[in-house]
Parts: structure tokens; sequence; C-alpha cells
């Protein structure tokens, strides 16, 4: 009877687990965080938050880890429930009334007058990532400014919707102007520029095209930390500092768009 040699195996490494007091650590950065913020934010964006501050490495497992925890806080009171927003899902229903005078009374509440029907300029807020757009909607509501969230690299029917919107402000007269809101790192420049030569070079748009963050002078002004980029990104090559639009405090880069988009174009 032949017997079969089964040859060694490597042990899998067991993930290491944080302590108590780490966790605490993590928990009391987590409050601070929250407590800070006037607004709803991302959990993407809390994460970007505490790898800036050096509480968790920038990997996809302490990111899990994150939210396991927030659902555990949450559950226990120790982190509120309407401490963030998801703007991933959404509600589909069309708006119904009860009755004429319902409706009139709606009206009358949401009515605004277009702010920019008279003005030589039309402006557009973009974002290479949907976690910061809840936080900078309400400057962005106060000049009656459209947000679009590229989700990194536009795709060419948002861009092709896009450059309709822009041809008839172009044919009135007026002048297009794109705010872009990206990471500071290879794939966060190479989304600007597909987005910027698509517009300008495929759709024969006539734009203006500003990126508001992130700017090497703003890490250094706001004393963000860079990250040391180390897996492959669809763009140029790797090994390169970067800093995430995620990471800057939400009340810095408030006044920091606030202060640019108040200025003349």
């Amino acid at each position: 009877m032949q017997m079969s040699v089964y040859g060694s195996r490597l042990l899998k490494r067991r993930k290491r687990r944080r302590s108590q007091a780490e966790i605490a650590e993590l928990l009391s950065a987590v409050q601070s965080i929250v407590d800070g913020e006037e607004y709803a934010i991302t959990v993407r964006h809390l994460f970007y938050r505490l790898v800036g501050l050096s509480v968790i490495p920038k990997t996809e497992n302490a990111y899990k880890a994150l939210v396991k925890h927030l659902a555990h806080w949450r559950r226990s009171g120790e982190v509120p429930w309407d401490a963030f927003a998801d703007s991933t899902r959404w509600y589909i229903r069309k708006q119904t009334f009860d009755g004429t005078a319902d409706a009139l009374q709606r009206c009358k509440e949401t009515y605004r007058r277009d702010m920019w029907s008279n003005q030589s300029h039309y402006c557009e807020l973009w974002l290479e990532k949907d976690a910061i757009a809840s936080i900078v909607a309400d400057v962005a509501e106060e000049f009656d400014v459209p947000i679009l969230v590229c989700r990194g690299f536009a795709s060419l029917s948002s861009l092709y919707t896009a450059a309709q919107v822009f041809k008839k402000a172009e044919a009135n007269g007026k002048r297009v102007t794109i705010f872009h809101l990206g990471d500071y790192d290879p794939s966060g420049h190479a989304a600007a520029d597909a987005i910027e030569w698509t517009l300008t070079q495929d759709l024969d748009c006539e734009i203006d095209f500003e990126r508001l963050a992130v700017l090497p002078g703003q890490i250094d002004r706001l004393n963000c930390q860079r990250v040391r980029q180390c897996r492959a990104t669809r763009g140029r090559a790797t090994g390169r500092v970067m800093n995430a639009s995620n990471s800057i405090p939400c009340h810095q880069r408030k006044c920091a768009n606030l202060s640019r988009m108040r200025s003349p174009i």
C-alpha cells in the first residue's frame, strides 16, 4: 500500500488585535473629531482624518475595523447616530401633495430665485469623492452653485451631459468655470486632467478649470500629514507623497473654499 506524504504549509499570521487602551484612544480621537464638526460627515472622511492624525494606518483592513467599532459605539451611545451622512443611498419617490393648497404652500416655502440668471458667469463645483459632498454643500448652496461628484475619473456620459449644460450657458453669453476639489496624488491629478481634456478637446467646451484643493500650499498651511502612496493607481508612477482632500478638517476646507468662491472670477 502506497503512503501519501503531505508537505508542510505556512501558517497564516493571526491579525494583531488592538489593546483596550488603543481602542479607548481611537474612541477618544473619533469623539474629538465628531464634536468639532458642525454638520454630519461620512465615515470615509473620518477615516482619512484619523489617518492624518496617525491614529490608524491607511489600509482597507483599518477602515473595515473602524466601521465595526463605529457600529458598536453608535449602538452603545458613545458616538451619536446622526454624526455621519451616507450620500450613496437615497429614496426614490415622486413628490406628492395633499391638495392644491398644500402644493402652493410647498412652492412658497421652497421658492428660490435663480441667482445666476443675470450673471455673466456660470459656475459648478466638482468633487473627486462623494465623502466631502455633504461638507461643502452648505457653502455651494449659499451661492447657488451646483455640485457634481465625479467619483474619481468622471464617466464620459456624465461629462457629455455637463457639456450640454455648459454649451447652453455659453450660448447665453456666459463664461463657464469648474472649481475642482480632489486629492493631491498622481491619481487625483490624472482624474482632473482627464476631465479638463475631455470637455475642451472631445466635447468642444470653452471652460475655465480651477483646482481649489488639495494644493501644496494648503498642505503646508493647514499642517496636513503627507501620506506615502504605496499601491498602484490609475495615472502616473507610484511612490509619491499624497494628501487626500478628506483629511483636511471640514471647517478649514470650508474657509479656504469660501474665500476662493467669494473672490471675483
